[in-house]
């Protein structure tokens, strides 16, 4: 009987660092998070076999090589679990206690680590029956991009390199209460004044990834290293004045905020994107509507005012306010 997608799950828990070379311990979920889409793939590297032997083929045999898996999903931004990919991509994460709670999520620099954020066991759950989720260990978040449009919720798209999955006993699922973001919510501010002039974009936090493979007598990797944090996006504007087209023909570099924020008191739930230092590379004036739109594409700079408790540099401060506790993203 084939398998209905609607009663699919992901959980997501928060590991405990592996030494390089020491395999992963997965860890059952302790959160679950709604999506819309989600890809789990497991990257098994055939080597061929092409020894001549005396016929007219190619093709002998198939070898396994080396194993690591990957794992995409999106879907829309609740302020308590987009701290997971954001944290996981991130790594410094500052909490402050309050009503609400706040925690500031900017690039780990620290050299205990070597600037590598942390890893989460992915539990994905295909309503199989008994043991029937997959649980990614080791995930390494490699990018989230945040898109948002004035008619439609505030979406993202997470990435994760992994070690190859396993089956494991399912979790029972319990998600919050918290309700998903609209965009018409948010609030932006560019070079230090509100705009009411944004109608769409996206954020685009990544670094790469790279599974480093050694002669060790296991198909896993030794490690997966997490990079460099770049930023970059689009955003197009509602064009009323050569305003915004100067911060890209005098390079000047503005501040970006785009705040987004539902509730009120204790009830606060708010996910605010930061940007010190914001390149404008290119700015185009279409008119493919009645009205005239500026897109402009842009990159966010390292500074030291967007870091975190772990200092250094970084080119974004995303700040999210929820009832989560210290300690749960990172």
């Amino acid at each position: 009987m084939a398998l209905p997608r609607s009663r699919s799950y992901l959980g997501i828990a928060k590991e405990t660092r592996p030494a390089a070379g020491v395999a992963p311990t997965a860890v059952a979920a302790t959160d679950f998070i709604p999506f819309t889409s989600i890809t789990p793939v497991d990257n098994i590297v055939y080597l061929d076999d092409k020894g001549m032997r005396g016929s007219m083929v190619d093709e002998y045999d198939v070898i396994q090589g080396n194993i690591h898996s990957e794992f995409e999903f999106a879907g829309d931004v609740f302020a308590d679990t987009i701290g997971y990919p954001l944290a996981g991509v991130l790594g410094d994460v500052t909490f402050t206690a309050g009503t609400p709670n706040t925690h500031a999520i900017s690039v780990l620099n620290s050299q205990a680590t070597n600037g590598q954020p942390v890893t989460y066991t992915i539990s994905d759950y295909y309503s199989l029956g008994s043991s029937s989720t997959r649980q990614f260990a080791g995930a390494q978040f490699e990018s989230i991009d945040f898109k948002f449009s004035a008619d439609a919720l505030l979406t993202y798209t997470a990435k994760a390199k992994a070690y190859q999955s396993a089956t494991a006993s399912n979790p029972t699922p319990s998600f919050s209460t918290v309700t998903p973001t609209p965009s018409w919510e948010g609030v932006v501010s560019l070079n230090g004044a509100t705009s009411t002039l944004l109608a769409e974009g996206n954020c685009n936090i990544k670094r790469p990834v790279d599974a480093i493979w050694t002669v060790d007598g296991n198909q896993r990797p030794y490690q997966l290293f997490a990079g460099a944090v770049t930023v970059d996006g689009a955003l197009t504007l509602i064009f009323e004045s050569d305003t915004e087209l100067g911060l890209y023909l005098n390079n000047t570099k503005p501040i970006l905020d785009i705040a987004f924020s539902h509730g009120t008191g204790a009830s606060t739930q708010a996910i605010k994107i930061h940007m010190t230092k914001c390149a404008f590379t290119g700015a185009k004036i279409q008119r493919g509507k009645e009205y005239i739109e500026l897109a402009v594409n842009y990159k966010a700079l390292a500074n030291t005012t967007d870091a975190g408790t772990s200092a250094g540099y970084s080119p974004i401060k995303v700040t999210l306010q929820n009832t989560k506790a210290t300690g749960t993203y990172a």
